[in-house]
């Protein structure tokens, strides 16, 4: 699935930031690794989380 229309998707409600995240192979294994080394599990809340920070971090320098 192209990235506009994953963007659409979650933006309309038809995924939540998980599937979001976990659609996109590169990020999700950015997530992956980074829940591991905290010990976190894969939720929406975490997913939410740190790609919220993942776009402070790299994409509005």
């Amino acid at each position: 699935m192209e990235y506009d229309e994953l963007v659409q998707k979650n933006q309309d409600g038809e995924i939540d930031d998980l599937e979001f995240l976990m659609s996109q192979p590169e990020l999700a294994t950015l997530f992956i690794e980074e829940m591991r080394e905290k010990g976190l599990p894969y939720t929406n809340e975490n997913a939410m989380q740190w790609l919220s920070g993942y776009e402070n971090n790299n994409l509005y320098e």
